[in-house]
């Protein structure tokens, strides 16, 4: 090597630590600045090779390569710029992506070695640039210099290009897949493909712009400039895409820039969490073909629903001029909001999603309905509605495509909702037209009144469903060592469950604290083995009703004796607290939670079971065991639904919305 110039790089450690080590955080962002450097290096393939045994990453261009001179002017020089010295378009024409020389750093932050071969004009140069060698050179040196490892052993299979190894990789590369990969380069990228000569594959799978991920996902679309191909390429949307460059075309010649791209939405935000976990719900923005900055909605503060199906891709080119300074951060990862220009294209995609709002909700709602109307009950319900009211039903159930639903479920439960919503505010427009009848339409006001009654069915039946649905849920979630635990909990606040007419009473809050701190005095009297026996011992109030729940652990049998006295002490207390509520003349109630019965219920000769219920109602109290309260309860319910079912005039809209099936197009 004599006569050659030596490799050098300066650099201070500040500048290894911010723009190497913590410029990016993740794969994929570092392999994104390795290809954009092939791309101004006019390569036409870059390919991308994961060992994840030898936990090493490979990345090979065919561009031009470098010379000697090359690599010291270009690549170890930090802060390079590229298009001062070489001018702002490359051989092939391409506009280069690289502008201070320092995206080469970011290796750092994945790899802590990298092998260099690089060929240009038949000349080889090959080194090693090392993370903690680098650190260790220039911390507390003046000079800042480093002195890579030049390599001997040249790779027989490069004959052109680039090829950078990575090793001693820092990132976890075990739950990497080359699709993950694909999908992540190419959301960074607007020039992978044949149409731009530049393929980029990893592990031998070419990247495309269908690798994005996101375009089958999308339900309506806004379009910027020509972008043909990409809306071929949506599959589900369920209206035409919309041009609006030509409509903001002034709106833009007066910020003084350009837009392309596009931006859409889906059919529900959990469409925007890919595989890998990261959050779609952006828009991102592109210079030079490259992704530069990866959101811009946040900016925008928008809290109204649509904002969560948001997705886009906006290419501003103006954004990255030369003359006008570089609006990049330092960081590399985003532009400054103070720039300007920055500013122009905040105004006009503001004024754009502004009009997204409009369009998205009225096209939700109108869609919404047409799904709705793919229930045949649901579509037979709105073809026996005429007119104005037809149209207001059709408005009414759209509006539940314009609400936060997490899954189909919610939105069958929206969708019937909708309509019970519907049909009370239909008889209440109804009741409002009862000042304009005359004396003779007597029978007018009949069918109002039996169409309020039937309505109150509907409304009643849904609530048994409801209330159905709740006790078998209980029935297959209580363990026999934890039921007690579990029923008492929401018994305290769902007294249906002991009694149907039972409806927690409202008002009486304070006669409640009142009577639940002396009850909890009194069990502070019981005796351990008392207490052991106890799971809880509460109070509520029932519509004219006063209820104390004695629960006591399904394992424990208690004498009947000992239960009675126990209960004639709460009941007597209770009694002189209530006489000084308005609740005083209510009766008590109290029911005895048990797991079994007291032994005297088996008395062949002596109490006996009737002898029990009889002694017990001289203290206004019965006996309710676990399994039987949650047994009769559904056995009460489910005989009301099937008797139910014949009168409710919604039973069936309703039973089909909830097994309901939409098809699945192609």
């Amino acid at each position: 090597m004599t006569g050659q110039r030596e490799l050098v790089m300066t650099i201070s450690l500040n500048a290894l630590e911010h723009l190497g080590i913590n410029l990016y955080s993740n794969i994929p962002a570092v392999l994104s600045e390795v290809v954009a450097n092939a791309w101004d290096a006019d390569a036409k393939k870059v390919q991308v090779t994961i060992d994840k045994v030898a936990e090493t990453i490979t990345i090979e261009d065919d561009g031009t390569g470098m010379d000697r001179d090359g690599v010291i002017d270009r690549f170890l020089t930090v802060g390079f710029k590229r298009r001062d010295e070489l001018g702002d378009v490359t051989a092939l024409g391409r506009k280069p992506m690289g502008r201070k020389g320092i995206g080469k750093l970011s290796i750092f932050s994945i790899a802590q070695v990298a092998d260099i071969f690089t060929t240009l004009n038949r000349e080889r140069t090959a080194f090693r640039m090392d993370r903690e060698v680098i650190r260790k050179a220039i911390a507390g040196k003046g000079e800042n210099t480093y002195k890579p490892e030049e390599l001997i052993d040249w790779p027989s299979d490069l004959t052109v290009g680039t090829r950078i190894v990575l090793s001693k990789i820092s990132k976890s590369l075990s739950g990497m897949t080359v699709e993950g990969l694909k999908r992540r380069v190419a959301r960074r990228f607007s020039v992978i493909g044949p149409k731009n000569d530049f393929i980029v594959s990893i592990d031998g799978h070419e990247v495309g712009p269908d690798d994005r991920g996101y375009h089958n996902a999308l339900q309506y679309l806004w379009t910027y400039g020509d972008q043909t191909a990409f809306a071929s390429s949506c599959k589900n949307l369920e209206r035409p895409a919309e041009p609006r460059l030509h409509i903001i075309a002034d709106e833009l010649k007066k910020a003084g820039i350009s837009i392309g791209g596009w931006i859409g939405t889906v059919s529900s935000p959990s469409q925007l969490k890919d595989e890998e976990g990261d959050n779609l719900n952006r828009i991102a923005i592109f210079m030079r073909g490259k992704m530069a900055q990866e959101d811009v909605l946040d900016i925008f503060g928008q809290k109204e629903i649509y904002a969560d199906y948001i997705i886009g891709e906006l290419h501003c080119e103006e954004l990255d001029v030369d003359e006008k300074g570089d609006i990049a951060t330092s960081s590399r990862q985003s532009l400054k909001e103070d720039d300007p220009r920055f500013e122009a294209l905040r105004r006009v995609v503001l004024s754009e999603l502004r009009h997204i709002a409009s369009r998205w909700s009225e096209w939700r709602r109108a869609d919404g309905a047409k799904f709705a109307s793919t229930v045949p009950a649901v579509s037979d319900w709105l073809g026996q509605l005429q007119g104005d009211t037809k149209k207001k039903a059709e408005r009414w159930i759209g509006r539940l495509n314009t609400i936060r639903s997490p899954d189909d479920a919610y939105k069958k439960d929206l969708l019937k909702a909708s309509i019970l919503a519907f049909e009370s505010y239909r008889r209440k427009e109804q009741l409002d037209r009862l000042d304009d009848l005359k004396d003779e339409s007597v029978s007018h006001i009949l069918e109002i009144f039996e169409e309020i009654d039937d309505l109150e069915l509907s409304f009643y039946g849904q609530i048994v469903k409801l209330r159905l649905g709740v006790i078998k849920t209980l029935q297959s979630k209580i363990a026999e060592n934890d039921k007690e635990l579990v029923i008492r909990d929401f018994i305290k606040e769902h007294l249906w469950l002991l009694d149907p007419s039972w409806e927690r009473a409202k008002g009486s809050e304070h006669s409640e604290t009142k009577v639940n701190k002396f009850l909890q005095e009194n069990t502070g009297k019981l005796n351990k083995k008392e207490k052991n026996a106890r799971v809880d011992l509460a109070y509520r109030t029932a519509v004219g009703k006063h209820v104390i729940i004695e629960l006591k652990r399904a394992t424990v049998s208690v004498h009947l004796d000992d239960l009675t006295k126990q209960i004639r002490s709460y009941r007597d207390g209770v009694r002189k607290i209530i006489d000084g509520t308005r609740e005083k003349g209510w009766p008590i109630e109290i029911i005895c939670l048990l797991g079994r019965y007291p032994p005297e219920w088996y008395d062949a000769v002596g109490t006996g079971k009737q002898g029990v219920i009889d002694q017990l109602k001289t203290v206004d109290a019965r006996i309710v065991l676990y399994d039987e309260l949650l047994n009769n309860a559904q056995s009460a319910y489910q005989d009301y639904i099937e008797e139910h079912k014949k009168v409710d005039k919604l039973w069936k809209v309703f039973d089909d919305i909830e097994n309901f099936v939409p098809s699945v197009s192609s």
